[in-house]
């Protein structure tokens, strides 16, 4: 019996650190400024480009070191912007950073739900038409993970 490729998928796994807190209308420990050593696992789903590639993992790569030891802030959040200074104010606080320090996501709240949409959003933005599926899990800890799939 003669096997055919009936699916073609690539998985990738990396950590990153960075730091958010969270918007919420109730008492938590994660309304103050935390970090976490994030692990993200990104698979995608499609058929091989002119180059024989689903996806170049090197886009991945550059997606992570984008967040890698940054604050995660929601544009919501952001007051101003002034010669590469971004002041967020949220919870009470005021806080005020180098923009280079910051990524901002164009989402209500960070929770590790909103992350992993992000992430999966700007991996679609980078996909050719050969993409048909992309399924990202951000893990905040060893125990607690959120999960995406976009398709088309």
């Amino acid at each position: 019996m003669k096997f055919a490729v009936i699916e073609r998928k690539i998985g990738w796994h990396k950590d990153f650190d960075s730091s958010h807190f969270l918007a919420l209308p109730y008492e938590s420990k994660c309304l103050r400024i935390h970090g976490h050593t994030y692990n993200v696992d990104v698979e995608v789903w499609g058929e091989l480009n002119e180059n024989g590639m689903i996806f170049d993992f090197n886009h991945l790569s550059n997606l992570v070191r984008s967040l890698d030891h940054r604050i995660l802030v929601s544009g919501e959040w952001i007051v101003e912007k002034n010669a590469g200074r971004i002041i967020i104010e949220k919870n009470g606080k005021r806080i005020e950073l180098p923009e280079s320090e910051v990524v901002v996501l164009d989402k209500p709240n960070v929770t590790a739900e909103y992350i992993a949409e992000w992430f999966a959003e700007r991996i679609a933005e980078k996909a050719g038409d050969n993409v048909r599926k992309i399924r990202v899990k951000i893990w905040e800890d060893p125990r607690s993970y959120a999960e995406v799939t976009l398709g088309r």
